[in-house]
C-alpha cells in the first residue's frame, strides 16, 4: 500500500472516530468538531512526512488554511468570553 492511501484512510479513520466520538458524547457546538479534526489533521499530516515536494506543497496549503479557521474559531471564542 502506498503511502498516499494509507495517509487518506488514517485521515478517513480518524475524521470518522472523531466524529463518531464527540456526537456520542452529545456535543452540539460545529466549532469543537472541527477544532479537534484540524488538529487530527495537523498531527496525522506531521507523523506522514515522507511525501514528495509536490504533495508538502500541497499539503502546507491546506495546513495553512485549516490553521486559519483554527485561528478564526479561536478569535470567536475569546471575543465571545471577553464581551461576556
Amino acid at each position: 500500500m502506498r503511502i498516499y492511501n494509507r495517509y487518506l484512510l488514517l485521515m478517513v479513520f480518524a475524521s470518522c472516530l472523531i466524529n463518531v466520538a464527540l456526537a456520542f458524547l452529545g456535543q452540539k457546538d460545529l466549532t469543537v468538531y472541527f477544532v479537534v479534526i484540524v488538529i487530527a489533521y495537523l498531527l496525522i499530516t506531521v507523523l506522514f512526512i515522507y511525501f514528495s515536494p509536490r504533495t508538502r506543497r500541497a499539503l502546507s496549503l491546506v495546513s495553512m488554511v485549516f490553521l486559519a479557521g483554527f485561528l478564526v474559531v479561536v478569535v470567536l471564542k475569546v471575543l465571545e468570553v471577553v464581551h461576556f
